[in-house]
């Protein structure tokens, strides 16, 4: 293991860091029509359902052959409701073979046209009714006549083109993320109101036709990502999702009987979710408003008559919001001891944010009708002067977290975003921290920095202490997931507190239950999930959603950050706060998460141990080299015990920090004995990348739980055939069978000898299951994303074109002048085209059969060779090498060890908007734009041009510029 620098050899570092910013468009313009409270109200919303679903061909463009829909009423379907359109391009035979199977199922055949115009605006938009589907933006982007960008509050979408009636409207579809996409019909082109109505202040509104993807559905009411075939599996509908190697194929009697059976299925499904989402008793949301966890958690604090805080306290100064979110910095996750095998305990807190804001008595400041603020210097820098972390092993202490603070850090440890090593994109590393310039914090992020600090005691300049103020008036009580033993009253009690005490009694219920009840077992399964969704949509996200607008063009708008004054910016992004926003409860209750973690790190080194890895609220604590496992395992337990006073539940008693079931022999449940378990092990790599595993009999590591940290947008070489196994597998380790394979090699190479010695090396390309073609999906989800075709569409009819939402495969080829000395062909396009191909691909599950019909992107018809393209092999030799930059230490190829924290000098500090927006762009085309850049502070800005005006008086201007 690396020996620890002494602190004095760490050199600093001066960087200019980033600090989240707020930022307000003043203009009252709004997109679309504005009415009047005396509008004339649109059709009511209908009892009519369409569901549809397109197959399409496999090639680039992915154009319709035909589709199956269902039209129901009142959930019944209609009489010949069922049917079958196709394209009007079809064959003649293919075409026969749609008519004999829909007369003798009785179905109706359409052409496309016809099933858009007779059924979906006819029967749907027109009455006000649903349109249903599963990832619905593929599927109206193949029935679509032609299509363009987006404008106004939609830019960045797509706008859909349906009929050649005029009077009929577009639809218009946003990518928001895999799991969402925002769909409506567009405002109709033909004026509605009547004049006579107009002159008297009235409108009439468009009809209201609406779209529920079951994609967004299920992800919003069971988390997590699902498919047709998983989903189907999972609520045991009677039609399951079948599979079918037919899929783009000639038209074939099966073909079409798979069809209609995913459109059966994507019913059934949608009606299981609706009717569980019914049970709730939620009033205030509806299948097509259910786009996230965020938005479940938002209708239960409407359905208790909670105001949101923006509403209640609409004049809190901005110049406050700014310092605020100046503090907020995301979940810690960091690797302590990296590219070493360790065996460690790993225990992660009994959910981490709902149990932070019961602890902060932040439920208070969710109900009140606003909230005070005083200056708190003195009374903040006494506590900083005497707490210790057995203070902070108290309840009482955590109260008094509700508190900001501005410091000047001389070597300090605290949260800094910076760019780190060759990291492109800040990141953000708990570090050593000066500054002449004063920077808000957490209180709960100081305190932290003087555990990790070795006592050292940070001084203040200013501290804010927030309180609430009294509860609103008429809040209602609710029932949790619509039933009467789960009431809560919002006034009296601790939502979230009696959440979590209700999901512990409903998981205590379930293990209570002998195995052969098994669908008592799968029901209580889901209750405690369902309240685990709750209790985190509702104590976390919501209150820092800021929605990303893009602007057309470029505005000044007023932005404020932690100098506490505003200051102008030019930007054509602008972040729309969400409308549970509170910045001060976000900030509060992820600097609390980050103190949980610094307690436990400061718990563990005063035991003597060593830690591998922290991820926002789990921990691997180490058994240091040379220490038998007993006392090992003794001293971990007592860190583990040492949380148990913190517990504020009256369901589950015991320590909040929670040993984790993989610490547990592979078939024990996870209250058996520790002692007899076999030794876990975890090797790190990176932040969020790392395996949890036991030594298999077979010299072989016997994988617990793993981290896909970027291989999760890699197509799988290969899949397990058995799906139930597969499932299971993703369940208990959290990867896929390639994955874990992957691991397993990172783990064994670590064991070789030679990997002491700096030469850790992984050898894949012997394993003809990783010789294939490395692969990535793409989909053409924005119009940026799109104009990757752009010169390939120019030349292709507009059958063959790539349209929006297609999805193709992007493959990564080897640097061509490489390969020149011994490839002519690489020579002759290397000479040619100055660059390397932008290889592509029609989309097939396995990359192998893909790379056959690669091209380039950026040509027209330009095919790309199998040999020039990277095998999964070459990709992945170097992931066991990733860098932690943001920690000395952490270099590409560097031994194994301890790292260290930076000394980060901070020069000058720059205002952001939402770190991970146009993750997708960034994949795919490399937009390095990730955040939205606000500026620089002022006091930065004055910093800089004060430099530059001293540096013009000592040179010329000639000089200065070629300098420059």
């Amino acid at each position: 293991m690396t020996a620890k620098c002494r602190l004095a050899d760490i050199p600093t570092e001066q960087k200019s860091v980033y600090v989240r910013g707020y930022v307000v468009r003043d203009s009252t313009k709004r997109d679309g029509r504005v009415g009047s409270d005396e509008d004339i109200d649109p059709l009511p919303l209908s009892a009519w359902t369409l569901t549809f679903d397109c197959e399409t061909g496999t090639d680039a463009a992915q154009a319709l052959k035909f589709g199956a829909y269902q039209l129901r009423r009142h959930g019944v379907l209609a009489k010949r409701g069922a049917g079958l359109f196709y394209a009007e391009d079809i064959a003649a035979a293919e075409l026969e073979i749609l008519r004999a199977v829909a007369e003798e199922r009785g179905l109706r055949l359409l052409t496309v046209r016809q099933f858009v115009n007779w059924i979906m605006l006819d029967k749907i938009y027109l009455t006000g009714g649903a349109v249903i589907g599963f990832n619905l933006p593929f599927d109206i982007s193949r029935i679509a006549i032609d299509h363009g960008s987006a404008r106004k509050s939609n830019k960045g979408g797509f706008s859909f083109k349906l009929s050649t009636n005029t009077d009929l409207p577009r639809v218009i579809v946003k990518h928001v993320s895999p799991r969402l996409a925002f769909i409506r019909f567009g405002a109709p082109p033909k004026k509605l109101t009547p004049d006579g109505q107009a002159e008297r202040g009235l409108t009439v509104k468009p009809p209201r036709g609406s779209f529920v993807d079951v994609k967004t559905l299920a992800a919003g009411l069971l988390s997590g990502g699902w498919s047709l075939a998983t989903l189907s599996e999972a609520l045991q509908v009677a039609h399951l999702k079948v599979e079918t190697e037919e899929h783009g194929g000639p038209v074939t009697p099966e073909y079409v009987g798979y069809a209609l059976n995913d459109v059966q299925a994507t019913w059934e499904c949608y009606a299981a979710l609706a009717t569980r989402l019914k049970g709730y008793g939620l009033s205030t949301i509806e299948p097509k408003t259910l786009y996230s966890e965020a938005s479940l958690g938002k209708a239960y604090l409407r359905q208790m008559a909670i105001q949101p805080w923006r509403e209640v306290q609409p004049d809190f100064p901005r110049e406050m919001i700014g310092q605020i979110i100046s503090t907020y910095f995301g979940g810690r996750a960091e690797v302590n001891i990296r590219r070493e095998k360790r065996q460690v305990l790993y225990c992660d807190f009994l959910s981490m944010y709902p149990t932070v804001c019961t602890l902060m008595g932040l439920w208070r400041f969710v109900i009140a009708n606003g909230m005070q603020w005083h200056d708190a210097t003195a009374e903040t820098q006494a506590m900083l002067d005497r707490v210790e972390a057995a203070d902070l092993l108290r309840k009482d202490a955590w109260c008094e977290l509700t508190t900001l603070v501005q410091l000047r850090p001389t070597d300090d440890i605290l949260p800094v975003r910076a760019h780190y090593g060759q990291d492109t994109t800040s990141n953000i590393g708990v570090n050593r921290v000066t500054s002449a310039e004063p920077l808000w914090y957490t209180l709960a992020d100081v305190i932290a920095g003087k555990l990790l600090g070795g006592g050292k005691v940070p001084v203040i300049d200013r501290a804010i202490r927030f309180d609430a103020g009294k509860a609103q008036s008429d809040l209602q009580p609710i029932d949790i997931a619509g039933k009467p033993e789960f009431r809560v009253e919002p006034a009296q009690s601790d939502f979230y507190r009696s959440v979590i005490d209700l999901r512990q009694q409903v998981k205590a219920a379930r293990e209570k239950m002998p195995d052969t009840a098994t669908a008592d077992r799968a029901r209580l399964n889901s209750e405690q999930l369902a309240l685990k969704i709750l209790a985190n949509a509702t104590s976390y996200g919501i209150f820092i959603e800021m929605i990303v607008n893009d602007l057309g063009k470029a505005e000044t708008l007023r932005g404020y950050g932690g100098e506490g004054r505003e200051f102008p910016v030019t930007t054509n992004k602008y972040e729309e706060p969400g409308s549970y926003f509170h910045p001060l409860l976000a900030t509060l209750i992820t600097g609390a998460a980050r103190l949980m973690l610094a307690l436990a790190e400061r718990r563990t080194v005063d035991e003597g141990l060593d830690w591998v890895f922290c991820d926002t609220d789990s921990i691997a604590i180490a058994k240091p080299v040379g220490m038998e496992r007993a006392p090992f395992m003794a001293a971990a337990l007592r860190v583990r015990d040492s949380f148990a006073g913190l517990n504020p539940y009256a369901v589950q008693g015991g320590s909040i920090l929670q040993v984790e079931s993989q610490n547990h022999a592979v078939h024990d449940k996870a209250n058996a004995d520790l002692a007899g378990a076999p030794p876990l092990y975890c090797f790190a790599v990176s932040s969020k990348r790392y395996a949890l595993f036991n030594d298999g009999e077979d010299g072989q590591p016997v994988v617990r739980k793993a981290s896909a940290h970027g291989l999760g947008h890699l197509l799988p070489p290969y899949r397990d055939p058995d799906l139930k196994r597969r499932a299971e597998r993703l369940e208990q380790i959290g990867v896929d069978l390639w994955q874990e394979d992957l691991w397993k090699r990172i783990i064994v190479a670590a064991e070789h000898p030679q990997a002491s010695e700096g030469g850790l090396v992984i050898v894949l390309d012997s394993d003809d299951l990783l010789s294939g073609p490395v692969a990535s999906r793409y989909a053409a989800t924005t119009p940026a994303l799109l104009r990757w075709f752009k010169d390939y569409n120019r030349s292709k009819p507009a059958g063959e074109r790539v349209r929006p939402f297609g999805f193709l495969l992007s493959l990564q080829a080897h640097n061509l002048e490489s390969l020149a000395h011994r490839d002519p062909e690489a020579l002759a396009w290397w000479r040619k085209y100055k660059r390397g191909p932008a290889a592509t691909a029609p989309y097939d599950r396995d990359p192998a059969k893909a790379a056959s019909q690669a091209f380039d992107r950026r040509h027209r018809n330009l095919s790309v060779p199998r040999r020039w393209l990277m095998s999964y092999a070459d990709a992945l030799s170097d992931y066991h090498l990733q860098p932690e930059n943001k920690f000395l230490g952490g270099e590409l190829r560097r031994d194994g060890g301890q790292l260290q924290r930076r000394h980060v000098v901070v020069t000058g500090a720059q205002s952001i908007g939402k770190e991970a927006e146009r993750w997708e762009e960034q994949l795919f085309i490399g937009d390095d734009d990730a955040e939205i850049l606000y500026g620089l502070s002022p006091e930065t800005r004055a910093a800089h041009l004060e430099t530059i005006r001293l540096a013009r008086q000592r040179f010329s201007v000639r000089k200065f510029t070629k300098s420059c």
